[in-house]
């Protein structure tokens, strides 16, 4: 099964839109048969530093071999930095 990382905005947004968003994403990736990445499954509290949020969920991402990008991640400067090392490290891009 392909582990698939979800990317998409988090910070600056209510969580329980977040958390209802990313939970879609992991629901409907784990449908078609791949195993969803959920970064918000990330093990660290959720008050915890941007930049400690972001090490954890790039280690995680590195476990995957294709991306999901929620459809708002050009407004987050975090799915922004995992779009462009998924495009560098040769990711596959999963499509909605």
């Amino acid at each position: 099964m392909k582990r698939v990382y979800i990317s998409g905005k988090i910070t600056g947004e209510p969580m329980d839109q977040v958390i209802a968003k990313f939970a879609k994403a992991e629901y409907e990736l784990g449908t078609k048969g791949y195993d969803p990445v959920n970064p918000l499954k990330n093990g660290l509290p959720q008050e915890s530093a941007w930049e400690q949020h972001m090490r954890v969920d790039i280690s995680l991402m590195m476990t995957c071999h294709a991306i999901y990008m929620l459809p708002d991640w050009k407004f987050s400067s975090g799915a922004t930095i995992e779009k462009r090392l998924a495009e560098d490290l040769k990711f596959k891009f999963i499509e909605s």
